[in-house]
This record gives structure tokens, C-alpha cells and sequence, in this order.
């Protein structure tokens, strides 16, 4: 079965692949690729949400083709984003066989995403189907303990009771708005830009609202370095001559479902009860060397579940290259 999964990705990269390509011999610009890496390790955890991965490409702009026409206003600059990830999440107590039934479950989630994003006078939406699989297929078991050897940490006890496996398909709205506040102070521009979305499917189904506070040398148009969802999403493309700029956002979640707390839609197994609210604040900055944006992100999470007795916090690490 292991076998089959890595198969499956294989095929899946290799198709994103050959579509990255078609959609970037038509446009002049250059498009984006971006790794980004989300861990816990870098706050003293390992537990909950607590390993993330995602490499994604955004192309140059392209011409829109009838089905995008339907997201994309007129006069509106058009990209288009493909990605692949992995997400691992665990009980707080990873070192005993059975975890207690109030804690949050193991599971996997091995992803793929195709997206829409248009750009329009400052103003950014992104449209996005992603299809997914959770369970052992995942693989979440095998990276976290590869990990955990080569870091010589204690393998986690537990994947035994993990979520079971499940095709899953979610769709994800974000936007992302003009300025609402601009300054300049000692050389430094400064903006406030709100953020709002919603997701629904399989995997999550929410509504969501913040916004990011910016501050640097020459605040051109960046929206934010790229993340894995459900944190503050930003574009994975960005503006070269933007130098450095340093971020502080805020993100409140209304959550109707998270599988990863509440349990496999389709199989009986593990669940806890979900706290219907969650918020995330992060703090980070983000460079140019070149052609390649460097950033740094660390989050802080509030309780996903009733049992959760303390807040989350995790770094995320990410690099984007212009190709």
C-alpha cells in the first residue's frame, strides 16, 4: 500500500509538472516556485499540527482561458498555481501506544492543489480546488519518524490509531483587499491590508478574517509569503525590488468542521470535540537576494480541541524563487 502511494505522488508531480510547463511557454514573465516547511520543532513542541510541507508554482501571468474568465475581472492580471504538500498532525502524548480517547488523533494528509489567482489594482483572489488523501497512504507516519531518526528524537508510539484512509476534495476561497491604512515613518513605509476567505469540503469547512500589518523600505506589491492552509495564505508570487520588509497578522477562523480534530467523515474512529473558534497570530519578515525571496514566520495557534490544555506555536520557513 505504501508502495501505491508513492507511486500516486510520483504520477501526480509529474502531471503538475508537464502543466507547469504549458502554462509558462506562453508568458513572458517569469513564474514562481516556493518550498515551504512548517514545524513545531522550532518552538519546544511536537505535538497537534506539528509538520507541514508544500511546494508550489505559480506561473507568469496568462491569458485567460473561458473557465477563469468566470473569477477574474476585467482588466485583471491572471496566474495560475499548482502545489503539492504533506500535513502531520499527532495527540499532545506521542510517546504512548494508545493515546487517551479526549486527545487530538494522529493522522496524514498528503495533498495536491490547482488554483486560480487574479490580481487587480492591489486588490487579490485565489480560487483553489484540493484533492487530497488521508490515512497510512499518507505517509505521515513514515516522515515523522524519518525525522525523528535522523534528529535522534524518540519515534512517536501511536500511528497505530491514526485517522483511516479517505479521499478527500475541498475547495478554499481568499482574498485579500486593498490598504486600508498607509504611513511613512523614519524612511519606513507602512500598510495594513485586510484578508477574509472560507474553505468547504471533506477536510475543512470554515469562514475566516484578519488582517497583516507591513512594514519596510519600499512596500511593493507582495502579498505575503506562502504558507500551508489553513494559516494567513499568502499568493506564493511576489514582486522582485521589494528588499526586506518585516509582518505582524492576525487571523480569526470560524470552524464548522476540521476532520483532523472531529474524526473521518466516512470510518469510525478516533474524534475529540472541536473548539469552534480558532485564531492565529504570526510575526515574520521576508528578503530579496536576487531572483529569490527568503522568509521567516513564527505563529502562535489557540486551542483547536476542548481538551487542549495549552496554546500552539510553530515556525514556518519558506523560499521562493523566480524560474
Amino acid at each position: 500500500m505504501v508502495q501505491l502511494a508513492r507511486h500516486t505522488v510520483l504520477r501526480i508531480a509529474l502531471s503538475v509538472l508537464s502543466i507547469m510547463v504549458v502554462s509558462t511557454a506562453v508568458a513572458e514573465e517569469r513564474g514562481t516556485l516556493s518550498l515551504t516547511w512548517e514545524n513545531d520543532v522550532f518552538s519546544g513542541q511536537d505535538r497537534h499540527y506539528t509538520n507541514g510541507l508544500r511546494a508550489a508554482y505559480v506561473t507568469a501571468p496568462v491569458e485567460p482561458n473561458r473557465l477563469e474568465t468566470m473569477f477574474a475581472d476585467d482588466g485583471a492580471i491572471v496566474r495560475r498555481s499548482f502545489a503539492l504538500g504533506q500535513q502531520i498532525y499527532t495527540p499532545q502524548d506521542i510517546f504512548t501506544p494508545v493515546p487517551e480517547e479526549d486527545d487530538h488523533p494522529y493522522a496524514g494528509y498528503l495533498f495536491g492543489e490547482a488554483a486560480i489567482l487574479t490580481e487587480n489594482d492591489g486588490r487579490w483572489d485565489l480560487f483553489t480546488v484540493e484533492l487530497g488523501l488521508i490515512g497510512p497512504e499518507a505517509l505521515g507516519e513514515e516522515a515523522q519518524n524519518w525525522v525523528h531518526k535522523q534528529l535522534e528524537f524518540k519515534q512517536a508510539e501511536g500511528w497505530d490509531n491514526q485517522l483511516a484512509t479517505e479521499a478527500t476534495l475541498n475547495f478554499a476561497y481568499d482574498w485579500k483587499g486593498r490598504p486600508i491604512a498607509e504611513g511613512r515613518i523614519a524612511g519606513l513605509e507602512m500598510e495594513i491590508t485586510p484578508v477574509a476567505g472560507g474553505s468547504a469540503g471533506t477536510v475543512t469547512t470554515n469562514a475566516r478574517g484578519g488582517a497583516m500589518f507591513r512594514v519596510g523600505p519600499n512596500l511593493i506589491s507582495n502579498f505575503g509569503p506562502a504558507r500551508v492552509r489553513p494559516s494567513l495564505t499568502g499568493s506564493g508570487h511576489y514582486t522582485q525590488g521589494g528588499q526586506w520588509y518585516a509582518f505582524i497578522g492576525i487571523e480569526g477562523r470560524v470552524v464548522i468542521r476540521d476532520t483532523f480534530v472531529d474524526g473521518s467523515l466516512w470510518n469510525e474512529g478516533p474524534s475529540t470535540e472541536k473548539e469552534p473558534l480558532v485564531g492565529d497570530v504570526q510575526a515574520g519578515f521576508a528578503f530579496d537576494i536576487g531572483r529569490t525571496q527568503f522568509s521567516w514566520t513564527m505563529v502562535g495557534r489557540t486551542k483547536r480541541y476542548e481538551a487542549q490544555d495549552k496554546l500552539d506555536a510553530f515556525g514556518a520557513f519558506s523560499m521562493s524563487v523566480k524560474l
